[in-house]
């Protein structure tokens, strides 16, 4: 059981990866440069708040609170946020943007990878929830400052007819 667990908890994350590619592959060319676009936005914005979570909120790993040892080496640093559970949930969701059944299933395996890493005793549930929630953050607001960036280029693109003005009386 601890092998099949460490496997999943330190090496699932490259189906995250490769899921997230399979389905940039299948966009037309726009898409594509969409994709990479708000990946890379919200992919900083992601590692951002996940810092200033990790700055503001220390989660000791399990195994150092607990004493025990874990199922594989690891440092005893800061948990929150778990970067493996980051990664991925944050490819999950760039991925949902573009294929909604794709997304989903590679947010399960997010979640899996981060219960596997609660199981294998490297980080706690908040430390995962924290993940998942600065991932979704990192591509909603991603995609908030897209949508505004579309509707500018559209406003220029296909500007209002102007009123004619009113005849004074």
């Amino acid at each position: 059981m601890h092998g099949i667990v460490t496997f999943i908890a330190k090496y699932f994350i490259v189906l995250s990866v490769l899921g997230a590619f399979i389905v940039w592959l299948r966009l037309d060319k726009k898409q594509k440069i969409r994709f990479i676009a708000v990946a890379i936005g919200a992919g900083i914005i992601a590692l951002i708040l996940a810092k200033l979570g990790g700055h503001f909120y220390y989660d000791t790993r399990p195994f150092v609170a607990g004493h025990f040892t874990p199922y594989f080496s690891h440092g005893a640093d800061n948990g929150f946020p778990s970067d493996h559970t980051l990664l991925a949930s944050f490819l999950a969701f760039i991925s949902w943007k573009y294929s909604r059944k794709a997304g989903i299933a590679l947010l399960i395996l997010a979640i899996i990878i981060g219960l596997s890493r609660v199981v294998a005793g490297v980080h706690h549930l908040t430390d995962i929830i924290g993940s998942i929630v600065f991932a979704l953050l990192g591509v909603l607001i991603a995609s908030w400052i897209e949508h505004r960036i579309d509707a500018r280029h559209s406003q220029r693109q296909h500007p209002k007819p102007q009123e004619a003005p009113k005849p004074e009386s």
